[in-house]
């Protein structure tokens, strides 16, 4: 018994193996993997996911299964189980007795309770107080109550007669008039002398003036409300001490000593010195001497300069050819 467990194991082992390496096998929606010959086909019409070219799982939006074939909804209905028993409605329809589609009765309406009241209207209009759609025509205006008249403008505007919205300035978020401003966005601060947005001093995330800066960007540290590039110590620095004398972590690819980013060997991502890297950039592989050499081409990743555990998206390994080559099927999922 315990020989057939690890001899099952083993195999599962194997077919994981194979199944990583086998990018192909990643068929489109519409397509199924042909156990057979180990390529993609196309499932029968209508269908979004099948077994085969003869069973159907899964049907396309508007069809439902009918002995593992795809039959058409009705026209007002997106899913249904058969064409007499609707689940989903169409745009501009609601369910009416969990089964029929009835029109919303409201032009321009992309969802309703019922026939007569609008929830949601369609893109370009808004749902106006007595369930009506209306197109806004009002420049920065993010809802209307009716053709002309806006209730709400767009972030950085202010609402003039329910008319119009007046652009308050930049970097404003909310306004406190059409002239002034009462909140910034990120990287702006307000000028209690102007009412207008100011930018934030370089490097500095937030701040309350060109003076106080209370968060940095990556690659600074703050120090007496002032943001100190790391990068004066050493230009692949990324993180620093409060004063920024000392670098605490080097960018990808370099590794820190003696205050310094020095440089990983070529094709290395992560290292403790020159000579020895602890992970590889991607396409190459960790030599018996530490170092990173170069897959074969167009592979992800691999063990060696000969062979290759996984190619890149929409590429294959072939044992026989030893090369990544382009997936046979115009069902496989496309990465380019």
């Amino acid at each position: 018994m315990l020989s057939k467990l690890v001899i099952l194991s083993v195999i599962a082992v194997l077919a994981l193996g194979i199944a990583a390496q086998k990018s192909c096998s990643k068929c489109k929606p519409g397509c199924f993997m042909d156990a057979e010959n180990q390529k993609c086909k196309s499932c029968p019409s209508r269908c979004e996911n099948c077994t085969n070219l003869n069973t159907c799982d899964v049907c396309s939006p508007g069809y439902f299964l009918k002995e593992k074939n795809c039959v058409n909804c009705d026209d007002r209905c997106i899913e249904c189980t058969d064409q007499e028993v609707c689940s989903v409605c169409s745009s501009g329809y609601f369910l009416a007795n969990n089964s029929s589609c009835v029109a919303c009765g409201v032009e321009h309406c992309a969802k309703c309770t019922k026939q007569g009241v609008c929830s949601q209207c369609d893109a370009g209009y808004d749902l106006t107080n007595s369930s009506t759609c209306v197109k806004c025509d009002v420049a920065y205006c993010t809802k209307c109550i009716e053709l002309g008249v806006c209730s709400q403008c767009s972030s950085g505007s202010y609402l003039v007669n329910s008319s119009s919205c007046i652009y308050c300035g930049y970097g404003c978020e909310t306004c406190a008039n059409a002239t002034t401003c009462k909140t910034c966005v990120g990287r702006y601060y307000l000028s209690a002398e102007t009412g207008t947005c100011q930018s934030c001093p370089s490097g500095c995330k937030s701040c309350k003036s060109l003076e106080i800066c209370t968060s940095c960007e990556s690659g600074y540290t703050l120090s007496n409300f002032t943001c100190l590039s790391c990068s004066k110590i050493d230009p692949n620095c990324v993180s620093c001490e409060k004063n920024a004398t000392q670098c605490n972590a080097c960018h990808p690819g370099s590794y820190l000593h003696q205050n310094k980013c020095l440089l990983c060997s070529a094709g290395c991502d992560t290292c403790t010195n020159d000579d020895t890297c602890q992970k590889c950039s991607q396409g190459t592989y960790l030599n018996a001497n530490d170092g990173c050499s170069s897959c074969i081409p167009f592979c992800k990743t691999c063990e060696d300069s000969t062979t290759c555990s996984e190619c890149f998206d929409g590429l294959e390994y072939d044992e026989g050819q030893g090369r990544c080559l382009p997936c046979d099927s115009e069902c496989v999922r496309s990465y380019f």
